[in-house]
Formats: structure tokens, C-alpha cells, sequence
């Protein structure tokens, strides 16, 4: 679950390098909408977006995003995800984990100064949410730097339109589709998979930094199969929070491109491999590549 955590969290961009951004166009193609590849976390170096993006949004009517949360309460974010993440009535966390993978578990909380009891409530995989959380921590990484913050945040300034493809609700219950569809896989392997990747990939933002910055898509896609590929859990989340997602999305973005002008903003690991959004799409979009400045 990590290396599916960790290639949809991009990080940390420097705003004194010249952006080209994981953007677009179908404008060769005859057409007027945008498509970028965002990162969902960032620190104080990404203060602002790249003007690219900006003039993308402003020439558009629609700005469309993976979900809209100001929909959405803070007591209602709070409510869904305990509705999903809380184990059955008379479950604990120790008893849907093996005691040798309970205790690594432990260690790792302890480490980073939460005790495992604060959890033992809940699923597998908010704690395993909460141990990639911790490690981002640690770099001092925020949302409120992340692209898709300051992609609706300026879309709304500027009078745009804001449509989410997902519900909150939905989100939330992609994790509990992945044990659902895949029942041969435990609360073990998820977390196995989290603390295994912690470990390997902890040069991962910095491959991620380099791409986003170069529009490096076929960094995306060797990171992509990297990460990904690595295990049949990774495969199985990979299916059901990129893949089934894509294809899920396809109607209603082809409705919207083709009675308004559109700019959609998601995770920039959509745009990669086969069931990609730019090899899905039946309209052309090319990568724009922006002159350094």
C-alpha cells in the first residue's frame, strides 16, 4: 500500500527552477481543454503556481478535480473515515495482524512517538496511512503546498467552476475495495509492503521532485513500474486506486470536453502506463514542454 501511498504523494518543488509541469493540451488536436499531473503535498518552496497552469486555468470554464472536500465538513471527513477505517465491534488491530507483524508495527509507531494503542481500533490500513503520514512528516511536507490545493484555490478566485469526478465518501472507500476485490491479501501484507517501502524508497521524492519540475514522463512511467510492480499486493491496489479509477472516469470527461472548455487536475500517476488518461483518452492531449525561463 506505501508504494502506491508514495507515488501518489509527489512532493517538494523549488519555485526558482523553471517549472514545465505536468501539463496537456489538446489544443493540436483541434481542442481547448488542459489536462495536468499534480502532487498532492509540497513545503513552503512551492508558495505559488507556475504561470502555465495559471493561464491554463484562466482560459477555461471548468476546472475538475479528483474530489472537492469544501463540499464536505470536517465533522463529516471525520465521520466517513472512522465509518470506514473502524474495525467490526469486538475486533482489535491485534487480532487481524500476526504478532510478529503487530510488533513491527509497534516498533515503528513507538519510533515516531505514537503508541500503538491509539489505533487498535482501526483497519490496517489507516495505520498504515498513518505510517507514510509520519514519514512525510519528517520533511516538513503540507497540503496546503500541494498543486491540487492551489489549482481550486485559484480556480475559485478567478470565478471558475469546480466539479470533484469522487465523492469523499468514495475516498474513502478505496482502501476497503482493495481487501474486498483481493481477499487473499491481509492486514500482513499491507503492512509488510508499508515498512518494506519506508525502507527502499526514501530517495522516491527526490526522483518525483526531478521529474515534475522536467515534465519527465517516462521518469513517471520507470518510477511507475518501480514501485508499483513490486509485489502482487501493489498490483491489487494499483488496480483499484489508478487503473479502475481511470476507466471510471472516462465517460463523464468526455461529456465535459466536449460541451465546455476543461481543465482537470489529478494525480500526475493517472497520466502514467497503458491505462493512462492521455492513452485512454480517444481526443489527442500532448505534454507541453515549457521553455526554462
Amino acid at each position: 500500500m506505501r508504494s502506491i501511498l508514495s507515488t501518489l504523494v509527489l512532493l517538494v518543488l523549488t519555485i526558482n527552477q523553471a517549472h514545465a509541469d505536468l501539463l496537456w493540451s489538446n489544443k493540436k488536436s483541434g481542442g481547448d481543454d488542459w489536462m495536468l499531473g499534480t502532487i498532492h503535498l509540497g513545503d513552503e518552496r512551492l508558495s505559488t503556481l507556475p504561470d502555465s497552469i495559471k493561464a491554463a486555468i484562466d482560459s477555461v470554464d471548468v476546472v475538475v478535480i479528483e474530489t472537492d472536500v469544501s463540499l464536505v465538513s470536517m465533522e463529516e471527513q471525520q465521520r466517513l473515515l472512522l465509518q470506514a477505517a473502524t474495525l467490526p465491534q469486538g475486533k482489535r488491530l491485534s487480532h487481524v495482524l500476526s504478532p510478529a507483524v503487530y510488533e513491527k508495527a509497534r516498533e515503528y509507531l513507538v519510533d515516531n512517538d505514537l503508541s500503538i494503542e491509539t489505533l487498535a481500533n482501526f483497519k490496517p490500513w489507516l495505520v498504515g496511512l498513518a505510517m507514510v503520514q509520519m514519514a512525510y512528516a519528517k520533511l516538513e511536507l503540507k497540503e496546503e503546498y500541494g498543486i491540487d490545493k492551489q489549482v481550486q484555490e485559484y480556480a475559485l478566485k478567478q470565478g471558475k467552476k469546480v466539479i470533484g469526478l469522487e465523492t469523499y465518501a468514495e475516498q474513502m472507500s478505496f482502501f476497503n475495495a482493495i481487501t474486498d476485490k483481493y481477499p487473499e491479501f491481509t492486514g500482513d501484507d499491507l503492512i509488510l509492503d508499508t515498512l518494506k517501502e519506508i525502507e527502499q524508497y526514501s530517495d522516491l521524492p527526490k526522483q518525483m521532485i526531478t521529474a515534475w519540475i522536467n515534465s519527465d514522463l517516462q521518469a513517471f512511467e520507470n518510477i511507475y513500474k518501480e514501485t508499483l510492480g513490486t509485489s502482487k499486493f501493489d498490483e491489487a491496489a494499483e488496480e483499484v486506486l489508478i487503473v479502475e479509477r481511470n476507466h471510471k472516469w472516462l465517460t463523464p470527461l468526455e461529456s465535459m470536453f466536449a460541451k465546455q472548455k476543461v481543465f482537470l487536475a489529478v494525480g500526475a500517476l493517472h497520466f502514467a502506463g497503458e491505462d493512462g488518461l492521455p492513452s485512454l483518452m480517444p481526443e489527442k492531449f500532448e505534454l507541453i514542454k515549457a521553455k526554462a525561463k
